[in-house]
């Protein structure tokens, strides 16, 4: 019998994906305990998402002694990932394990995927507003359609490792409203809103543990209070904490929402430095990795996007999003540009998620996983549209 203990932070879902398990659960640590022998992929596999999401993680010798042993295939797994921004990496890595049935497919990891951008969640329905019923028919349609949440972080990097037939998407939400994330007190405690956005998603994920469901928020910071770190200020702190403690990112998006074209080189570096201050001072270790555009307006100096300093706080992004209206090529594209990397706007119009959904399948340029993160397979006539460093792990379809 092998033991694993971790510090536990409501990622109820994961108890899902690893099979024979048992649970025992203290206050605050959970024990996950293998009832029998499992292969070495599934472990690596539970050992790499458990050691992403929880911290600290500790290791019973036991179970390292049978981690470090080979796959079936003598490959050697990892359980570190040092990839840098806009870099692949997948040797060694195990794949996630089917959860969900679906039909007959094709493998396209060249195709194109969606990073879905929210801004309001609220009444009435509007250009820039979803209600929450129509929030959880968003998230209700992807999964229908054999949909996978990833990181930002992740289709950044290029490590999209998702089961077999279903297509990566991340999700995004833009300004802090109050719609976004809510407390509401009821018998002296706090609970999440339910129909705000995040009690929409954990509602969500728990009935639908094989979905795991993230998002990036790009929060103002300094902007006018209905839109500051969500409108609720005596709970600015706790909610930020709450945020990073529940698998979600803290993204930048501009000091108070000054479109960067506006802007001075100094003055870019000031708005998105001061941003990280701003976000250091409630969470101080906290590293803020991606930027989401204003208004989508590039700076006229593009590099101080991804990184600059201002009065000796420094910035680094390793994703910048657009503002928009278009699918993104699949990180495996020659043309993939992590800072530069397109959005689709929720609402139920011709350039939403569902209408995308719909041209990709009629297309067949959906991006569809073969399952496995150390091969990139797609139809022959896509491989013309492959990073070049990528070559050898392409496979024909």
């Amino acid at each position: 019998m092998s033991i694993l203990a971790f510090s536990y932070h409501n990622r109820d879902e994961w108890v899902y994906k690893i099979k024979n398990l048992a649970i025992v659960e203290p206050k605050t640590v959970k024990i996950f305990i293998l009832r029998k022998k499992l292969p070495s992929t599934l472990i690596i596999y539970a050992m790499n998402t458990l050691k992403q999401i929880c911290f600290p993680l500790i290791f019973v010798p036991a179970l390292w002694t049978q981690m470090s042993c080979s796959n079936s295939n003598g490959s050697k797994n990892t359980t570190e990932n040092t990839t840098s921004p806009g870099s692949v990496q997948t040797e060694g890595t195990a794949p996630v394990p089917q959860v969900r049935k679906t039909g007959a497919f094709v493998p396209n990891e060249l195709g194109r995927i969606m990073v879905l951008e929210y801004h309001l969640i609220g009444y009435p329905e509007d250009v820039w507003r979803r209600t929450p019923e129509n929030f959880r028919k968003d998230l209700q349609m992807l999964y229908d359609h054999n949909y996978y949440p990833v990181s930002v972080k992740d289709l950044a990097a290029g490590q999209v490792n998702v089961p077999a037939g279903m297509t990566p998407f991340a999700m995004t939400f833009d300004d802090s409203s109050a719609g976004q994330f809510r407390y509401l007190e009821k018998n002296g405690k706090l609970e999440l809103d339910p129909d705000c956005a995040l009690g929409i998603m954990e509602a969500f994920k728990k009935q639908h543990p094989d979905f795991p469901i993230t998002a990036s928020f790009y929060v103002l910071p300094a902007i006018k209070p209905k839109l500051r770190l969500f409108a609720q200020p005596e709970y600015q702190k706790q909610k930020l904490a709450w945020l990073i403690a529940h698998g979600y990112e803290i993204g930048n998006h501009g000091w108070f929402h000054v479109p960067l074209h506006k802007l001075d080189d100094a003055g870019v570096q000031k708005h998105l430095a001061m941003f990280v201050k701003e976000i250091k001072a409630f969470i101080p270790d906290y590293e803020v990795k991606s930027l989401a555009l204003p208004l989508g307006m590039h700076a006229k100096n593009r590099i101080l996007e991804s990184k600059g300093s201002f009065e000796g706080t420094n910035y680094k992004h390793d994703a910048v999003f657009l503002v928009g209206s278009v699918t993104s090529v699949s990180p495996y594209d020659k043309d993939f540009n992590p800072l530069a990397i397109q959005r689709v706007q929720a609402g139920d119009t011709p350039t939403g998620p569902a209408a995308f959904t719909k041209q990709l399948d009629q297309s067949g340029n959906r991006f569809i996983s073969d399952g496995d993160p150390n091969t990139i397979s797609a139809p022959l006539k896509m491989k013309a549209r492959l990073k070049p460093v990528l070559e050898k792990k392409f496979v024909a379809k």
